[in-house]
């Protein structure tokens, strides 16, 4: 699956704020959306959910225009503090329910799916959702937002928060999902996610450039003010040749 932009213009009111953007975000490798604060990362990501309507230029689904009408999952920041359920089975079976799914079949599904984001349905489905830690909470809440199990997942920042364990944990769940669905994330931390082969748009002054997740690397680690990318992981990280 490949979502395209071609010669997209964000705007606010009379002002651009991103300018010409052509990229192609697919499945099978982690697509991320990277840039410094205020560069207009998640109002791009909300341009292509369709909740930001201030923008020109066509967005193509595979070879057809992209309508967002139920056909992808959007998460926000923090995800999980929009529970509203006492425990993870009935978050995670909420979106089924709604959808109309049988309450028998929405259980099997949750529970399969809350298997692929790392969390045991024998141990968690009862489990009190204040109970779980918050790389509990926030897996527990992105599988909430996908177990219909869209082509198309839009994430914004879903490592903000969480401690290096909770982020490696989850960084490889996204990492598996993206080989079967396309997954689009924005960071301003990319270095969990970053791979050889990840696609990156970067965002900065405006536009917008593709890179690979080598190239980007290779020009943070050669240039220390193209983006700052920490200097443990510059100094640790490999990529094979």
């Amino acid at each position: 699956m490949k979502l395209s932009l071609h010669n997209i213009d964000v705007f606010y009111g009379n002002k651009i704020i991103l300018k010409n953007l052509n990229h192609v975000f697919e499945s099978g490798k982690i697509n991320l959306i990277v840039g410094r604060a205020g560069c207009g990362k998640s109002t791009l990501l909300l341009s292509l959910s369709g909740f930001h309507k201030e923008f020109s230029g066509s967005i193509m689904l595979d070879d057809s225009h992209f309508e967002p009408d139920g056909n992808f999952s959007l998460a926000f920041q923090n995800p999980e503090q929009l529970f509203f359920h006492a425990d993870l089975g009935s978050e995670v079976c909420f979106g089924l329910l709604a959808r109309g799914e049988e309450p028998a079949v929405a259980a099997e599904r949750g529970k399969a799916w809350l298997t692929r984001w790392g969390l045991s349905p024998e141990i968690y489905w009862e489990r009190s959702t204040y109970e779980l830690s918050g790389g509990e909470k926030r897996r527990g809440a992105l599988a909430s937002c996908t177990v219909f199990t869209p082509p198309l997942i839009m994430l914004d920042e879903p490592l903000a928060g969480l401690d290096i364990q909770g982020q490696a944990a989850l960084g490889g769940i996204l990492n598996e999902l993206s080989q079967s669905h396309c997954v689009v994330i924005v960071t301003h931390e990319p270095e969990v996610l970053l791979r050889e082969n990840s696609n990156v748009l970067f965002l900065q002054d405006g536009s917008g450039d593709s890179y690979t997740g080598r190239a980007f690397f290779d020009l943070a680690k050669s240039d220390e003010n193209f983006y700052p990318l920490p200097k443990w992981f510059l100094s640790s990280r490999r990529f094979s040749d």
